[in-house]
């Protein structure tokens, strides 16, 4: 395999040369390395983008919507030599939608120690157990551990963890009150209020210059009032961007959007992993076991305690 040539002799990867981070070539690299057209002289654009204004996660986008332009600088490999390339077995897509099992977490388990995704495994009795891809795919290098333990009790104890949550909400045990927080909204409120008070003072200064311009003020009296109105103008501009900071990092009010989730999973007799995909952004397993569990709501994080321990 062209990864195990590379690891094998020692041919530095790119976080190497450009970061001095001690990582391995992994089959992933090597294969987005062979698809990318920059090699044959051509620029490739919109291949992934946001997936909303509140929601700063880039998805890939389908192939069709990419902006390919040919021929923008000098190419180092040949067309005919990139082409046969495409139509080898290594870059051939790999369909997911042909799994054999379907897991009620799939695609949310990830490796808390090197952050690759955790994949589930079955052995002859049945039994489901998890193991870190990374460490699958590269045992020998000893990247990382296998973070092997039951799948089934993973899941198991995060449908507990959600549902006595979920039922605490439903029954205001825990509050969503946005009123201790101040939210996006409030805080763009604040921002105009404060435009406003910035505009008002300049206008006084452009009043005052005509002012001056027809000799209802002296010049002296001018040069002091504008003094101080300069001032004013960049302490409230400074009151601004402070704002404008918090705004950034304010919560979205998303407790009605919280609510009506949690109403939708505790009708349901049996999760499907597209509302398990709803509530929940990722899970990262630990090697001594401990799961965190990060939500897609930012105020749902703050009110939970995001640990989950399984046996």
């Amino acid at each position: 395999m062209i990864k195990n040539y590379l690891n094998d002799n020692k041919i530095p990867t790119a976080n190497q040369l450009r970061y001095s981070k001690a990582t391995f070539w992994e089959n992933k690299t090597v294969k987005n390395i062979l698809k990318n057209e920059v090699y044959i002289g051509n620029t490739v654009q919109n291949k992934r983008s946001r997936i909303s204004y509140k929601n700063r996660k880039l998805r890939s986008n389908p192939q069709e919507q990419w902006n390919i332009v040919e021929n923008t600088h000098e190419p180092i490999i040949e067309k005919q030599v990139f082409d046969k390339v495409q139509k080898m077995v290594i870059v051939q897509k790999y369909n997911r939608n042909e799994k054999k099992h379907k897991f009620l977490l799939d695609g949310l388990l990830f490796c808390y120690e090197c952050k690759h995704k955790i994949g589930v495994r079955g052995k002859k009795n049945g039994y489901m157990f998890m193991i870190c891809n990374n460490y699958r795919r590269n045992s020998k290098l000893g990247l990382c551990t296998s973070h092997g333990f039951s799948y089934e009790a993973l899941e198991k104890t995060i449908l507990q963890y959600i549902k006595n949550l979920f039922l605490a909400i439903d029954s205001k045990k825990i509050e969503l009150n946005i009123k201790n927080n101040r939210t996006k909204q409030d805080y763009g409120k604040m921002l105009k209020q404060k435009q406003a008070e910035i505009n008002l003072v300049k206008d006084n200064i452009d009043k005052m210059y005509v002012d001056k311009l027809n000799n209802k003020i002296s010049e002296e009296m001018y040069n002091r009032l504008f003094d101080k109105l300069i001032k004013e103008v960049n302490q409230k501009e400074k009151e601004y961007n402070e704002l404008k900071n918090k705004k950034e990092n304010a919560l979205q009010d998303d407790s009605k959007e919280i609510e009506k989730i949690v109403k939708e999973f505790l009708k349901l007799e049996k999760p499907t992993p597209e509302i398990m995909k709803v509530i929940i952004y990722k899970i990262e397993i630990h090697q001594d076991k401990q799961v965190d569990i990060i939500f897609n709501f930012k105020r749902l994080n703050n009110i939970s305690v995001s640990n989950a321990q399984t046996d």
